[in-house]
C-alpha cells in the first residue's frame, strides 16, 4: 500500500518556493497529474471498504509511516522539516485528495489530519481546506505593488 506515495514529496521545496496564485494553480495541476495514481489508490481503498472510517484510518497510518520513514532521522523529524511538510500538506496533499471528487475524500482527509495531529509534533493545529478556498486567499496585488 502506498508504494509511490513518497514521490508526492519529491519536489516539496520547489513547489513551496514563491507561491502566488497563478504559480500555485500551475503547480497544483502538475502535482495532481503526477500523483493521480497514488490519489486514486488512496481514495479507492477507502471507497471499497465496508467500514470507510476504519479504512481511512489505516490509510492515514500508512501515509504517516511513509512520511516518518522518508523524513525522519532516528525516528524523529526536525522542527523545520515538519513545518515545511505541514505547509506542503495544507497546500498540496489535502486539496489534491479533495479534488479527486471521491465520495470518501473528506473521510480520508479527516483521517489523515487526525493521524497527523497525533503523530507529529508542532502539528496539533493542522487543518485543511479545498483548492478553491486556497486560491481565494491569494491576493493578486497589494496596493498595486505586486
Amino acid at each position: 500500500m502506498l508504494e509511490q506515495a513518497g514521490a508526492m514529496f519529491d519536489d516539496m521545496e520547489a513547489m513551496l518556493y514563491r507561491i502566488k496564485k497563478k504559480v500555485y494553480k500551475e503547480r497544483m495541476a502538475i502535482f495532481c497529474e503526477k500523483n493521480a495514481d497514488t490519489l486514486r489508490e488512496m481514495t479507492g481503498f477507502v471507497e471499497q471498504a465496508e467500514n470507510k472510517e476504519e479504512a481511512a484510518a489505516q490509510m492515514a497510518t500508512a501515509f504517516g509511516d511513509m512520511v516518518q520513514d522518508r523524513f525522519g532521522k532516528r525516528g524523529k523529524i526536525s522542527g523545520r522539516s515538519q513545518m515545511d511538510i505541514n505547509v506542503f500538506m495544507i497546500y498540496y496533499v489535502f486539496p489534491s485528495i479533495l479534488l479527486t471528487n471521491s465520495e470518501c475524500a473528506r473521510i480520508l482527509a479527516d483521517a489523515i489530519r487526525d493521524e497527523w495531529r497525533g503523530r507529529f509534533r508542532d502539528s496539533a493545529q493542522i487543518g485543511y481546506t479545498t483548492f478553491e478556498e486556497l486560491c481565494g486567499t491569494f491576493q493578486e496585488k497589494f496596493l498595486g505593488i505586486f
